[in-house]
């Protein structure tokens, strides 16, 4: 069986480039005049894998989105379901995952931004050294897609119990192009292949549905340079 975003690559239909929405290109130049106007270099670790910045004021946040808990946390607030038999395992909606090493990440994430009030993330260290930054809540963030396309850094959707045995639905262009149950665990989201099969420019939309009538959609757009992930419910 072909995983459903390699249907959506197969799919994609030759098409004119749309031309990035006016507040994108507004957004992307207000966060370049932000990071100019700091006099140290930008630095994604302020006091170890526990204490996360970009573009914040502090060392526990990414751009205006605060860390979740500390690195290698077994127990979780917000959208995080605790260890507990009566609490679900994983994310209670599907989360956006982020894995690479520091400087990588540093590369590639330019942003991140709230929208709402238990969008959060959480920062774990995996045993080969590199950091999986896993994303709650309703939030949208800023990729450098040329940065992306040139380092090892990868993306995953995390499905949590909630949702195990749910629907979703892939959509490039408002087209449905695929659908597939969901799994417990990780699904891996290829947006360098996205990005170079042209999918991304097109516009590309993952809607999960759990069995309970919960919603989780991954908004996935590219303008120029900037690839922009909105994660909403």
């Amino acid at each position: 069986m072909r995983h459903p975003f390699e249907v959506a690559q197969r799919s994609a239909a030759p098409r004119a480039p749309r031309v990035a929405p006016a507040w994108i290109a507004l957004s992307f130049a207000l966060l370049l005049s932000a990071l100019l106007s700091v006099t140290v270099a930008r630095t994604l670790f302020a006091g170890g894998t526990d204490e996360l910045m970009l573009g914040g004021s502090g060392g526990d946040s990414i751009g205006s989105l605060p860390l979740n808990a500390p690195a290698g946390s077994s127990t979780s607030v917000g959208e995080l379901g605790g260890a507990g038999p009566a609490t679900a395992i994983g994310p209670q909606r599907p989360s956006m995952v982020l894995i690479g090493r520091e400087a990588d990440l540093l590369a590639v994430l330019l942003d991140a931004t709230p929208a709402s009030i238990d969008a959060n993330y959480d920062v774990h260290e995996l045993p080969d050294g590199r950091l999986r930054l896993e994303f709650y809540g309703q939030l949208s963030l800023l990729l450098d897609r040329e940065r992306l396309m040139n380092t090892p850094v990868t993306a995953q959707i995390r499905i949590g119990s909630t949702f195990l045995g749910g629907v979703a639905t892939l959509s490039v262009a408002g087209e449905t192009r695929s659908v597939q149950a969901l799994p417990l665990g990780y699904l891996p989201l290829p947006l360098q292949q996205l990005s170079s099969s042209g999918v991304l420019p097109l516009g590309m939309s993952w809607r999960a549905q759990s069995l309970a009538g919960l919603t989780r959609t991954l908004d996935v757009h590219q303008a120029g340079s900037v690839i922009h992930v909105v994660q909403h419910d």
